[in-house]
């Protein structure tokens, strides 16, 4: 049976008279056409190895015609945001269906408490006042631990539960009036300070955006996908939910938590369920190769695995190789990875490479890194290895721009990466000001052309991108231009399993360059002393950098964002203020003072 031969009300595009298409969510059609010819395919959450709740499509469906009346009902009409304040589970997806189903914005929240419930409170309150957002949606209980047990309303949003059932009819469900450019996710991003910022996802960026991760991926009804990543992250969001519903594959998750506990749950799942797509980030597949132990590989089978996308943090060819190595007994394929680029600003995907062979870094001179050009490396001289990242995805045009003068540069030379294009989205919420920086750069002599200014620098080699780091993160010394990533990567080597390090720049300050890094409770004050100076002799020596200041923090406790992405800037603040939790410091003379 053909998409065309299937009739699912609310799923066709009806007509006004005269034939003019009636408004309406091309998304939201899609969505109910996978309910319709899913047979009984659908979403399984994991809460734990053996405890699991699960839903067809055609049951999420009904539901979220019940539930987006349910909204109606409670006083949201198109246009309205609802906060979704969810931990990971089927309830939020039941949320997300409904808010998309009424025409409302959904803004997911991370409400987990972990070591600081004051800041996940705060963040809640400051997004709730910020997108100005009507209702909360959430589920029995999961507010409970931000001191909220039992709330109707919060910030005059009225709490909506949606984990029991729902109060409206799904047969009384119509198709919103609304059109593609209805706001239908507002995307708060992590931020590195003060209040994130809500990225405008609209309805027609959902439907470009999936079909362009379709068109590299191959997600197709009769795939599996499996995935751990956090439901308010726009890779969990958009790529790890949206697209298995969006083509009607089957979808097998479980949280964070849970993952971090446990990363073998995380190939389990895979191995059990034969499944044929994942996606995470770099640190997950480097975790996995380091606590997987022989006798949990002998159990596991990942030859189904087709599409592995790689991407929200820096793709080390040494994370991949180090993968693909250890998990080669388990069937993996070193071809399956498919590195990626994106940003909630662009939805999700910009761009992704997939080849029949694994995934190759090139060989680059760190000298013309500095110089801001990708050249080969000579034999004897420094140099590093950069992953290419693919070609844009449908709908999508890069241009490599110098910054300070917004012209275009040729191939191979390093510059801001700048997109165009039916993915980007329509700006930051009531933030008219930054939108019109951010989103409507144009190159010199091409007024008509209109860009959204990622902040990444890159290059383009071969028709592929290639990411060399984040503008605002370079640090520039004495004229050359060096990565923090490439700083932290050389530390990581010396640091205890797991933690993790921040390099950053001080302008006008002494030391010029300071990394600060995490380590185990237990090192004792000797230890403490001989790995500040291992730092500075690998990271100074290695990078020719007059002087490196050297703070030491507990593990864990390094800034992170919502995603796990480490906070250089603010880290550099707090360490100003000296607002850190130090167990070490060496070299900062200006922050002693």
């Amino acid at each position: 049976m053909t998409d065309s031969e299937v009739h699912v009300p609310g799923a066709e595009v009806p007509t006004r008279e005269g034939g003019a298409p009636e408004r309406g969510s091309e998304f939201v059609r899609r969505l109910r056409l996978t309910a319709a010819t899913a047979e009984g395919r659908g979403i399984r959450f994991y809460r734990s190895p053996t405890d699991f709740s699960e839903a067809t499509y055609a049951e999420l469906d009904a539901d979220a015609r019940a539930r987006a009346v349910e909204l109606a009902g409670a006083g949201l009409v198109p246009g309205d945001v609802a906060i979704l304040a969810f931990e990971p589970g089927l309830p939020f997806v039941r949320a997300l269906l409904a808010c998309l189903y009424a025409g409302v914005a959904a803004a997911p929240v991370p409400i987990t408490a972990m070591r600081n419930a004051d800041a996940v409170r705060q963040r809640l309150f400051a997004i709730l006042q910020d997108a100005g957002a009507k209702a909360v949606l959430t589920e029995t209980g999961a507010l409970d631990g931000l001191g909220l047990a039992g709330e109707t309303s919060i910030a005059d949003a009225v709490v909506i539960p949606v984990d029991g059932p729902a109060s409206g009819s799904a047969d009384e469900w119509r198709m919103p009036d609304i059109d593609e450019s209805a706001l239908a996710i507002l995307q708060y991003t992590s931020g590195s300070t003060g209040l994130p910022k809500g990225v405008m996802v609209s309805h027609g960026n959902l439907y470009a955006n999936q079909q362009a991760i379709g068109g590299i991926v191959g997600l197709t009804p009769d795939s599996v996908a499996v995935g751990w990543l956090p439901h308010y992250h726009d890779m969990g969001l958009i790529g790890q939910i949206l697209q298995p519903i969006f083509a009607g594959a089957s979808l097998h998750m479980t949280s964070p938590s849970q993952f971090l506990r446990r990363p073998v749950l995380w190939l389990r799942l895979i191995t059990e369920h034969r499944a044929t797509h994942t996606v995470g980030p770099d640190f997950a597949f480097a975790l996995c190769s380091r606590l997987v132990t022989d006798d949990q590989l002998a159990e596991l089978d990942l030859s189904s695995l087709k599409t592995v996308i790689t991407g929200a943090e820096p793709v080390r060819i040494d994370t991949l190789e180090a993968f693909t190595a250890r998990f080669a007994p388990a069937g993996f394929r070193g071809e399956a990875f498919v590195p990626a680029f994106g940003m909630a600003e662009t939805t999700l995907l910009i761009t992704a490479h997939r080849d029949s062979v694994p995934p190759r870094a090139i060989v680059v001179s760190a000298d013309a890194l500095e110089r801001d050009e990708i050249a080969p490396a000579t034999d004897g001289e420094r140099s590093a290895q950069l992953v290419p990242c693919g070609a844009p995805g449908a709908g999508m045009e890069i241009a490599i721009v110098d910054p300070a003068t917004a012209t275009e540069l040729r191939d191979g030379r390093i510059g801001e990466i700048w997109v165009r294009g039916t993915s980007v989205t329509q700006g930051y919420w009531r933030r008219p000001e930054q939108t019109a920086t951010d989103f409507g750069a144009t190159l010199a002599g091409v007024p008509d052309e209109v860009y959204l200014r990622t902040g990444d620098l890159g290059a383009m080699i071969d028709g592929e991108l290639v990411i060399t780091g984040r503008l605002k993160d370079l640090i520039i010394v004495r004229g050359r231009n060096i990565y923090p990533q490439d700083l932290e990567h050389s530390a990581a080597e010396l640091l205890g399993t797991g933690c993790l390090s921040a390099a950053f720049e001080r302008p006008g300050a002494a030391p010029e360059v300071g990394i600060v890094a995490e380590v185990e409770p237990s090192t004792t004050p000797e230890e403490l002393d001989a790995l500040t100076r291992a730092l500075r002799a690998r990271v100074g020596e290695e990078f020719t950098l007059p002087a490196l200041g050297v703070a030491l923090i507990r593990k864990g406790t390094l800034p992170r964002t919502t995603s796990g992405k480490v906070q250089r800037a603010l880290t550099r603040r707090l360490l100003h203020e000296q607002r850190l939790q130090l167990v070490h410091l060496d070299g900062f003379e200006a922050v002693r003072s």
